[in-house]
Parts: C-alpha cells; sequence; structure tokens
C-alpha cells in the first residue's frame, strides 16, 4: 500500500486539482505524515506504518492534512477522531515492536 497522493484527497474532498492545490496538498500530506510519525515514535517510518494498518494511516494522514487545509494552526487541536486513529496506529505499531 501506497500513501495518500494529493490527487486522490483533492477529488475526496471535491477541491479543484490546479497545480496550486495540488502542491499545497501535498506539502500537507507531508506534513501530517511527519506529524503523525513523530507522535508514534521517533523512528517510525511511513513504510512501517503502511504496512502495520495502511487503511488507518492513509485516513488519518487524510484526516489531519485535510483538517490542516482549513485551519493551517491547529487551532483547535487534532479532533476526537484523529486521536482515536492515533492511538489505534500507536498501539499497533508499538505492539509489533
Amino acid at each position: 500500500m501506497e500513501l495518500v497522493t494529493a490527487n486522490k484527497l483533492l477529488d475526496e474532498l471535491h477541491i479543484d486539482g490546479s497545480p496550486e492545490e495540488i502542491a499545497t496538498m501535498g506539502s500537507l500530506i507531508s506534513d501530517a505524515s511527519a506529524l503523525i510519525r513523530g507522535s508514534i515514535a521517533d523512528d517510525a517510518t511511513e513504510e512501517e506504518l503502511l504496512a502495520v494498518s495502511g487503511n488507518v494511516f492513509n485516513r488519518l494522514v487524510s484526516s489531519l492534512a485535510s483538517k490542516m487545509y482549513y485551519e493551517r494552526d491547529l487551532s483547535s487541536g487534532y479532533g476526537a477522531g484523529v486521536q482515536i486513529m492515533l492511538n489505534q496506529l500507536r498501539a499497533r505499531y508499538l505492539g509489533g515492536k
């Protein structure tokens, strides 16, 4: 399984896939992945998290990137759904080590 792409997430959100929007969403996906990996373990990689639970990791990246698209500073936090998925992914990753 591969990491969600900017085009796929833009399509899911019904946002025009202009070059600017693709670049923005690609950057937000990268940032979301980094935040998630850092919240799980300092050495967690995308490849490991995709292998442990690709669907949850992709949904988590998509959810966080979407939240950051509309609220860049995350001033209202991650949200309960993101936290639930993060906790589930963390448990699966750390349980396998």
